[in-house]
């Protein structure tokens, strides 16, 4: 080993004149390029009302203990985080394959033979050989192909990670909206029943009165008809319920079959006011731009190392051995050691090397493209999502006095059913009429709640680039 570091001390004294070469290199790097964008100074739709800024915890601001507890169930079971997870550590190694080009590969090799030679009419001699030998070879990397490779899986690396931020903020957001879609459908669910209630109430009192003659067979088969429209508008229900907790145990790394919710109450959820910032932050906001921009990072480098691999290859290497004619004996022994440079270039190949670095191009300005549109959609979602949250605010407020109003008007319906100026038709009438209010006005707050959920995935759910 001292004869080889001799030899290598030796060697890059001979070639101090490859400084120059590099400072040349340096400067056929490719400059980053980015989409051009216009950002607004703010969002269409306005927040209303006290906004907050917006925690990585975000589901905390539905105030639902019962939501936190899936939340935290499905970071630990979550069967699409541990897939992306996974992702993830794939990308590191290929990282860290991509940086073992920093260092020089270095061998070791030992052999032992023997060997058998006939003379004519002397018989046959033999002879034993053996040999051990170590050797360094390294490629210097004169045009920054090498540190392109390594830079492009870097950012592929990065990429794969903000990929795996971005499901998670979509797998929180599916679980938020799947448990407030599950407990409106067990409110609609209930209120259905109160009406099925009411048209056999019903029923039963078009039946009397037909018996008696104070009513007609049209009477009772329309009655009936309605019994059995409410009873059929049932069962979509259950069934939309059943799929919403089996989709939500899917969701969490549970089989459905063992998977139970708790029910809560829809309306006593809050709904959070939210600050959107301006467009210009979103996009440091966001996790799924900040990968398709780690994409691009990655295709300038890749870019770079097309260029290099049009350029002449130099290679450094240098070995030391020793060789002994007698089996496994090394001494007496024969030492051997030398230094090799190597210089290469490729002078035809079909234009293969010329076409990966156009291709590579063309790669680049495709993903510049991309992240230019994935870019406006992210600003298009946060808008449609602020506009949804604001009327579906409205639509509530209104549902909210529709309720009211049919509450007062059952309130006066019972006086006068109790005074006796009133059957008691139009006091079950008006019954099915505040259920059907409430009926809609759960549907308005799960619409205002899917709304916030959206809100917080446009704007990135806390996510931060300056955090990572």
């Amino acid at each position: 080993m001292q004869l080889l570091s001799k030899n290598m001390q030796q060697f890059s004294k001979k070639m101090t004149f490859i400084s120059v070469v590099v400072i040349l290199a340096a400067c056929s790097s490719t400059p980053p390029a980015s989409p051009d964008i216009h950002y607004a100074e703010r969002y269409s739709v306005s927040t209303h009302g006290t906004a907050t800024q917006i925690d990585a915890d975000w589901w905390q601001a539905f105030s639902s203990p019962r939501l936190n507890e899936l939340m935290q169930l499905a970071q630990q079971q979550s069967l699409d985080l541990l897939i992306s997870t996974e992702r993830v550590r794939q990308a590191e190694l290929q990282m860290r394959i991509a940086n073992a080009s920093l260092f020089p590969s270095l061998t070791a090799s030992a052999s032992s033979g023997e060997s058998r030679t006939r003379v004519d009419g002397q018989g046959s001699e033999r002879g034993e050989s053996s040999r051990a030998s170590v050797g360094i070879s390294y490629e210097l990397d004169l045009w920054g192909g090498v540190a392109a490779s390594r830079a492009s899986a870097k950012a592929g690396y990065e990429a794969t990670r903000y990929d795996q931020d971005a499901a998670m903020l979509s797998i929180n957001a599916a679980i938020a909206s799947g448990w407030f879609q599950w407990l409106a459908l067990q409110e609609r669910i209930a209120t259905a029943h109160k009406n099925i209630a009411i048209a056999e109430r019903v029923q039963a009192i078009v039946d009397a009165r037909f018996r008696n003659g104070a009513a007609t067979a049209a009477d009772v088969a329309q009655q009936k008809t309605n019994l059995l429209t409410q009873r059929a508008a049932l069962l979509p229900l259950e069934l939309q319920a059943r799929q919403t907790q089996s989709a939500l145990a899917i969701l969490l790394g549970k089989t459905p079959q063992e998977f139970v919710l708790a029910a809560d109450n829809l309306l006593a959820i809050t709904v959070p006011q939210i600050a959107p910032g301006t467009p210009a932050d979103l996009v440091a906001r966001r996790p799924d731009l900040a990968a398709r921009e780690a994409d691009l990072v990655a295709a300038n480098a890749n870019i770079q190392a097309a260029r290099a691999a049009l350029l002449p290859s130099i290679g450094l290497s240098a070995n030391a051995g020793k060789t002994a004619s007698e089996l496994f004996a090394l001494n007496p022994a024969t030492q051997t050691s030398g230094w090799t440079i190597s210089l290469a270039q490729t002078l035809f190949n079909g234009g293969r090397l010329v076409n990966q670095k156009r291709l590579s191009e063309a790669r680049r300005a495709e993903l510049i493209l991309q992240y230019h549109k994935a870019i406006l959609t992210a600003l298009q979602e946060v808008d449609n999502a602020l506009a949804s949250a604001d009327v579906s605010a409205r639509q509530e407020i209104s549902q909210q006095e529709i309720v009211i109003n049919a509450e007062r008007s059952l309130r006066l319906t019972e006086a006068r059913y109790r005074a006796g100026t009133d059957d008691l038709l139009s006091l079950l009438d008006a019954q099915r009429s505040v259920f059907q209010a409430q009926d809609t006005l759960v549907q308005q707050r799960l619409s205002r709640l899917n709304a916030a959920v959206d809100l917080y995935k446009s704007l990135g759910g806390g996510w931060s680039l300056a955090k990572n």
